[in-house]
């Protein structure tokens, strides 16, 4: 089954890349402070390798997300300057501007995915298919898991480099754009699952 990507999923995505991307220079000053010392010498070169590597043949085949991944690439090497003056402060310092910059990526999700719940809900109660209330859930629902979906994947990123070191910023890109992909899906099969176990609970007979 070929994975279908629309457009809100690749802008959100592309939010989500972007902010891993520009953490890079933070997130190896963790990787300095002691990620280093979560996995062995190998595995890290061996995560590094297969990750540039996947990341450099979807790259090649083209996509949606291409041009992000390469813009995100000259933006953190453009904003190189500024994250490692952050990060030479140390990692307390490193921890504040990857948390800031994840809470960024969730609102910026937030405001996505709300802003595309919006106008299908408006759609939807004026043609009578879908009620208010149910409208405002439905928006509510969006935007919290297009939130979480895209600070799972800006952090993500953020992790890969924290303990395995320097990962070239397209690949970082790709790690936090697949990241908030499969979280949004999965938050979404969560949802639909709860959905559906109320409504077995509503028309089951008491007895």
């Amino acid at each position: 089954m070929r994975l279908r990507v629309r457009r809100v999923d690749a802008l959100r995505s592309a939010i989500a890349g972007t902010a891993g991307a520009s953490l890079r220079d933070a997130a190896e000053a963790l990787f300095e402070a002691g990620g280093r010392k979560v996995l062995p010498l190998a595995v890290q070169r061996a995560v590094r390798s297969t990750v540039e590597q996947e990341a450099a043949r979807l790259l090649t085949a083209g996509g949606l997300l291409q041009q992000s991944a390469s813009a995100a690439g000259r933006i953190a090497e453009g904003g190189a300057g500024a994250v490692r003056a952050t990060a030479l402060q140390g990692a307390r310092a490193a921890g504040r501007q990857i948390l800031r910059s994840v809470g960024s990526a969730a609102a910026a999700g937030a405001l996505v995915d709300g802003g595309w719940a919006t106008v299908q809900a408006v759609a939807r109660v004026r043609s009578g298919s879908m009620s208010q209330r149910d409208a405002v859930v439905h928006v509510a629902q969006e935007a919290g898991t297009g939130a979480a979906a895209t600070a799972a994947g800006a952090a993500t990123a953020a992790l890969l480099v924290a303990m395995t070191g320097g990962v070239a910023a397209p690949a970082v890109f790709m790690v936090a754009a697949a990241a908030t992909l499969g979280a949004k899906m999965g938050l979404d099969a969560l949802l639909r699952t709860r959905a559906a176990g109320a409504i077995r609970a509503v028309l089951q007979p008491t007895r």
